[in-house]
């Protein structure tokens, strides 16, 4: 036979049981500096899912015109990349050919010379003025414009989702700028 005390803490397991089932998991402690600096962690937590932990991935410095031509950021989230953040040096600036789905779902915003925001993302394209560099094969004049992208994954299309991205790029515009020494800012 069941005491009935007994009862009451079998019960009160179950409950914390089933709430414990029930309750998702909140977003998870995000580095406070993310991607070479270029934000602060607690900028990008509207974007994030709910997860168990996140950490993120670098391993490039931030550096489109004198080693590589490209270099990402990835926030991870229970491991899988919630976030990603790219830079790219190209031959074209405003007028660059952007995806079909940007070109039907993008809404323009104010940053660097071209910026789109869309559901999941917001990329741009910018001039960076660069007359110290040496240019020659491996750096061809025409690759003087960097575009800029951030795509998000499990990030709700919502309008605060997309104000959130338009002032992470404008953010991250400035902060390219300054990191790659354009001329032109």
């Amino acid at each position: 036979m069941i005491r009935a005390g007994t009862r009451r803490t079998v019960a009160a397991g179950i409950v914390l049981l089933l709430c414990g089932c029930s309750q998702k998991p909140s977003v998870p402690s995000i580095p406070k500096s993310l991607c070479w600096g270029a934000f602060s962690g607690s900028s990008v937590v509207p974007l994030l899912p709910k997860g168990e932990s996140a950490h993120q991935r670098n391993e490039l410095p931030f550096d489109v015109f004198e080693k590589q031509g490209d270099t990402y950021c990835s926030l991870f989230v229970d491991d899988h990349a919630a976030l990603v953040v790219q830079a790219v040096r190209r031959n074209s600036g405003k007028g660059t050919e952007w995806n079909r789905y940007v070109q039907k779902h993008g809404i323009p915003v104010q940053a660097g010379d071209e910026g789109h925001v869309w559901s999941g993302g917001a990329g741009t394209v910018f001039l960076c003025e660069r007359p110290d560099l040496p240019r020659g094969p491996a750096l061809p004049p025409s690759q003087k414009y960097v575009e800029l992208e951030l795509t998000t994954d499990r990030a709700p299309d919502t309008p605060r989702t997309r104000e959130v991205l338009t002032g992470l790029l404008k953010q991250y515009v400035q902060f390219a700028k300054q990191k790659l020494k354009c001329a032109n800012t």
